[in-house]
């Protein structure tokens, strides 16, 4: 007899964010007793809410959460059968506008596409998670042309500066990974749609100027740039 919990949250959210707690994926085996009650605690100063209904389904153990204040957030899944109710942990990372310091918005995006919000999948009201996603690739962008720190570390998010190239190559990778994320063919307009996007990312990538904090001084000083024009590319 056994419970097999599963919670599949965001490693990362933004606060005032809606973010799904899913433990759709909980599964018992053959010879454990029906699930009676199922309840999820979103984190250690919030209550219990009963997310199974009076015949509880699969489909419905999960909640929809918005973090109020920052922090590392413990959350519980409890499910009961026909004994003790038996709890799981996970935990997630609610951090601050400021401390998340993405490079775009999602009023930036709907700048470029009117009707892109009306594909936020369910569980979300916003792109933050891909906008946050397109500011990891862009780092890692960075690292692997070795533009680095002076002392020769990888730049970090806390670095860059927020310059219009910056922002834009955030844009169009942002609307890359969302179209991306909602094709379902090879030949779609949504692909297409993703291909367009990458496609202008190259070509601000080899045109643009990212300006950081490359002496790791805490402030931007007036030389610390990289014109990518003039840049010389090196294989790695």
């Amino acid at each position: 007899m056994a419970i097999f919990g599963n919670i599949e949250t965001e490693a990362t959210v933004q606060v005032n964010d809606k973010t799904r707690i899913n433990c759709t994926k909980t599964f018992l085996s053959k010879d454990e007793a029906a699930i009676t009650l199922v309840r999820i605690k979103p984190s250690g100063l919030d209550s219990f809410i009963t997310v199974s209904g009076v015949t509880p389904l699969y489909k419905d153990f999960f909640l929809d959460w918005e973090y109020s204040t920052t922090g590392s957030k413990v959350i519980t899944l409890e499910i009961t059968t026909d004994g003790a109710p038996v709890e799981y942990l996970a935990a997630i990372d609610v951090v601050s506008v400021a401390d998340d310091k993405l490079l775009s918005s999602d009023k930036d995006l709907t700048a470029v596409e009117p009707d892109i919000l009306k594909w936020v999948p369910q569980g979300r009201n916003s792109f933050i998670n891909v906008h946050r996603k397109a500011q990891q690739l862009i780092l890692d962008w960075l690292d692997s042309i070795r533009i680095w720190r002076d002392d020769g570390t990888k730049l970090t998010k806390a670095d860059l500066s927020l310059t219009d190239d910056l922002k834009q190559l955030s844009i169009y990778t942002t609307l890359e990974l969302i179209y991306m994320g909602i094709s379902n063919k090879v030949d779609d307009v949504f692909l297409a749609k993703s291909r367009e996007y990458r496609g202008k990312s190259v070509d601000l990538k080899n045109r643009g100027r990212i300006q950081a904090d490359y002496d790791g001084s805490g402030t931007l000083g007036t030389t610390e740039d990289r014109d990518m024009r003039s840049f010389n590319m090196v294989r790695r």
